[in-house]
């Protein structure tokens, strides 16, 4: 119903009715409708904040579903990564000494994954911090199982030619035990008996009567036979694997560069040419251009007792 206007008047001490004009009708119709859609307006407004339509709550639920899957996808490569480390240790401290081949570099095992710019367009995502942060994990570790698994490549190789290394390993002593007289010289820094100073002696002196046979301690090709300065007559061996051996002082050579030796071939007797104050063989043990104790190659001519006596004795004379 419309609403009826009275209007008092004071001269008739009574209300009379005001009829409105077009005008004033015309402008209430409008009054009304723009209150309401105001009003309509304001409850949308409210209605569209406060509540999400059924389209936005399923984003939202698909939203938290895909950081919820991020979050455990990190842990579980965090996870992973500990494995990995594990792996890795076991390679570079175990099995790669076990064959005597090089740890593999942190430079290779852990590569960089490229600029920042690689992972420029997740930075526009939501949540792109864990995006990103995930995402440079995974990519980390793909490349560590690329290294690793070169790596074991390279060990299953080793293991293929183990048998030939085991021939080749230098593990004997070049002289028979019996014919061994003492080690009159270790390896290590001491007075050199010419020079008279300190000096690094590279390798170990082994006494013997002169013409005592000389063994090659493992097989491989001579590399050399031939008057070497300090050494006298000396005769390297190439085993491979990164070993090699020298036998100096020598009186007399069997051997010839380029000749194929077993291990306990005579190559050479004992002497005392070049510095050598008394006959003896020079022994020497080069693993990968180094030198090493080579009284820790004795083990198979030795027992535990005589192999602990014999590295004592290299090692403090």
């Amino acid at each position: 119903m419309s609403t009826i206007f009275y209007k008092y008047d004071p001269h008739t001490l009574s209300y009379e009715r005001v009829y409105p004009s077009i005008k004033q009708r015309i402008w209430s119709i409008f009054r009304q409708l723009f209150i309401g859609i105001a009003i309509g307006a304001i409850v949308f407004g409210i209605a569209t904040y406060a509540f999400d339509s059924p389209q936005e709550q399923q984003l939202k639920k698909e939203k938290n579903l895909l950081l919820t899957q991020y979050e455990i996808l990190s842990k579980r490569i965090d996870v992973n990564e500990k494995v990995m480390e594990e792996l890795q240790h076991r390679d570079n401290d175990l099995y790669r000494i076990l064959f005597n081949a090089e740890p593999v570099p942190s430079s290779i095992r852990r590569p960089g994954v490229g600029g920042t710019n690689r992972y420029e367009n997740l930075l526009t995502m939501p949540n792109s911090e864990l995006v990103v942060s995930t995402t440079a994990k995974l990519d980390m570790m793909t490349k560590e199982l690329y290294a690793q698994s070169n790596s074991y490549d390279e060990l299953t190789e080793l293991i293929k030619t183990k048998e030939d290394r085991v021939k080749c390993v230098p593990s004997i002593m070049p002289l028979a035990a019996k014919t061994l007289k003492y080690i009159s010289s270790g390896f290590g820094y001491r007075i050199h008996p010419v020079y008279g100073k300190s000096m690094m002696h590279t390798g170990i002196d082994m006494n013997a009567e002169p013409g005592t046979p000389i063994y090659a301690t493992g097989n491989g090709v001579v590399e050399s036979a031939e008057w070497d300065s300090g050494y006298g007559y000396a005769v390297v061996i190439n085993h491979g694997f990164g070993y090699k051996t020298r036998y100096g002082h020598c009186r007399e050579m069997k051997v010839r560069p380029g000749q194929k030796v077993i291990r306990g071939q005579q190559i050479a007797t004992v002497g005392q040419t070049g510095t050598a104050t008394g006959p003896h063989v020079h022994y020497e043990v080069m693993v990968k251009g180094n030198f090493d104790n080579p009284a820790k190659y004795f083990f198979m001519d030795l027992t535990p007792e005589e192999y602990d006596r014999m590295l004592f004795e290299a090692e403090n004379r």
